[in-house]
């Protein structure tokens, strides 16, 4: 049996949300610890058995990591510093292979509720990567210039969770770090300094070109193109919106039968005609959370075209911009890509114009 530890790594003030994952993390992720990395602030927390690593002190040694050393080195290269602890906690779930003594280690947001039983090995003993929708051209172009390789996969590696194996990813730090083209010391220094050629004059100073789950998947799949296993899981990012803040353990079992992981971020916001349903017991009953989003599809298009050819424009921009933006990250929804960069901005815009030009017409 091969032993691993998942590693949450989060800001302080995200300890309520991750609190409330870690009984299903626990119980359903098959990891031998939880180690949680963040600052000491998070101390003050009860972490309810947890181990803690100090993300301004663990990896200082041993790759120069800490929040100081990010923030000075992006005001450094003219870089945003509000990305300060976006880009170090990528570099966090990096850096981890230099000091992870196990074959392999998870990282895990935290933020997202395992709601079944996940492995991380296939039948035949590979590890699994898990695949997504998204799809930012930018980060291939990083990817590129780190090690002159293209993205072979049209799905995207990026999911709500990585499970690394530690002597790829050591090897892969290892290569950026011999890289005399790029300014730096360290892998992640070097990171930002290949980044940082693709900003032009033109390009706003807080864009960000770098992802750490794409460029490790990118990097397996073309260097050890045997090695993980591809699948999909029935995954849900928007889950505030579809299912409030905290939702009850009755009300996740009851979507655990459609979902394998739904997430909670903090910057979501529920939506008051699902949740009527969502906490509905004999609506729950009668139907899986599933078909209600279905429904809510449904009377949401219906109210659009309710006082046809007069479009209520708030209830045609719900329909738009909160329900089909809210699905375009998982494969539960659909199999295409659902989006590239401006995608949605570009076509939801069209749309708009468009109705708006046949109301007013008639």
């Amino acid at each position: 049996m091969i032993c691993y530890d998942v590693y949450l790594i989060m800001s302080c003030k995200d300890w309520p949300i991750v609190s409330r994952s870690l009984p299903y993390i626990r119980k359903n992720l098959g990891a031998r610890n939880i180690v949680v990395v963040s600052s000491a602030e998070v101390l003050k927390n009860d972490l309810q058995g947890c181990l803690f690593l100090n993300e301004d002190e663990a990896l200082l040694q041993s790759c120069g990591i800490s929040f100081a050393a990010v923030k000075n080195y992006l005001e450094k290269l003219g870089a945003d510093q509000k990305n300060t602890g976006w880009y170090l906690q990528q570099f966090l779930k990096l850096g981890i292979s230099k000091i992870c003594k196990d074959d392999y280690y998870l990282v895990w947001d935290g933020d997202t509720v395992p709601l079944n039983p996940i492995t991380f090995f296939s039948k035949k003993g590979r590890p699994c990567f898990t695949l997504k929708r998204e799809y930012y051209e930018v980060y291939f172009r990083t990817i590129y210039n780190l090690f002159g390789i293209k993205k072979k996969v049209r799905e995207s590696f990026i999911s709500e969770h990585m499970f690394f194996n530690t002597a790829i990813a050591c090897e892969m730090l290892q290569k950026i770090e011999n890289d005399k083209r790029y300014e730096g010391e360290n892998f992640w220094q070097k990171i930002l300094s290949a980044s940082s050629l693709l900003k032009p004059d033109s390009v706003k100073k807080d864009q960000r070109y770098f992802s750490e789950f794409e460029t490790y998947g990118t990097y397996c799949d073309v260097f050890y193109h045997c090695f993980y296993n591809k699948r999909k899981l029935r995954t849900l990012r928007y889950g505030v919106d579809f299912l409030g803040a905290s939702p009850s353990d009755e009300i996740l079992h009851w979507a655990s039968k459609d979902f394998d992981t739904i997430s909670f971020e903090q910057w979501g916001t529920p939506m008051p005609q699902m949740l009527k349903m969502v906490e509905d017991s004999s609506h729950r009953s009668k139907m899986s959370f599933a078909n209600t989003i279905r429904k809510l599809y449904r009377d949401a298009r219906l109210n659009v075209f309710k006082s046809f050819p007069h479009i209520n424009h708030k209830v045609f921009e719900f329909y738009l911009d909160v329900l089909l933006g809210k699905t375009h990250f998982d494969f539960f929804f659909g199999n295409k890509l659902a989006y590239k960069p401006n995608f949605w901005r570009v076509w939801i815009g069209r749309i708009k114009r468009y109705w708006l030009l046949f109301t007013y017409r008639f």
